[in-house]
């Protein structure tokens, strides 16, 4: 009988909230290990990806009651002063698909001038919790991310400063008008 009640503090613990994962989802992690390469600031400043709960690296945050990825923080992370970096280079849009909770992705000042062919910002609205995206400070002149706006469906807050679009913003109001952009 004491091992029920024990059980129904258990159930009732997890069901409001009072249960916390011990760590991310191995896939999420494996994913972070490839992001790590592209996103680590000179002489590894800032980096904490290694051992144990990704959930508590820098730059990383999860769901308190499923341990999957819903933020990433990876704004001013590239070493410019390395010269490929510095001139700029395309991003593996795929490389984020894993984190399937995803709800905000900073992206911002880091040289990116677009992304890899078939990987590219269409492939990113396959995140359908994304709600908070920023581009800002990028090289992205010439690329067509507002025409592939209108499939992300759950985004909310996009951020393009200084990134080199050109355009008018009224594109941006036809496509997707829940969208706000700060631009």
């Amino acid at each position: 009988m004491e091992y029920w009640k024990l059980v129904w503090v258990f159930v009732l613990a997890f069901l409001f909230g009072g249960y916390q994962s011990e760590g991310c989802w191995e896939i999420e992690k494996a994913a972070l290990f490839q992001l790590k390469p592209f996103f680590s600031r000179p002489n590894g400043e800032g980096i904490s990806w290694g051992k144990g709960n990704c959930c508590r690296w820098d730059w990383v945050e999860c769901s308190t009651s499923t341990g999957r990825v819903t933020r990433l923080f990876l704004e001013d992370s590239c070493d410019l002063e390395k010269k490929d970096i510095y001139l700029g280079w395309y991003l593996n849009i795929s490389l984020f698909l894993p984190f399937e909770e995803l709800k905000s992705l900073n992206l911002g000042g880091n040289n990116i001038v677009g992304f890899i062919d078939n990987q590219g910002i269409k492939k990113l609205s396959k995140l359908n919790k994304l709600e908070i995206l920023d581009f800002s400070d990028n090289k992205l002149s010439g690329n067509n991310i507002l025409s592939h706006l209108a499939q992300f469906t759950s985004l909310k807050t996009l951020f393009l400063k200084n990134c080199g679009l050109q355009g008018s913003i009224d594109i941006l109001s036809k496509v997707t008008p829940k969208v706000s952009c700060s631009c």
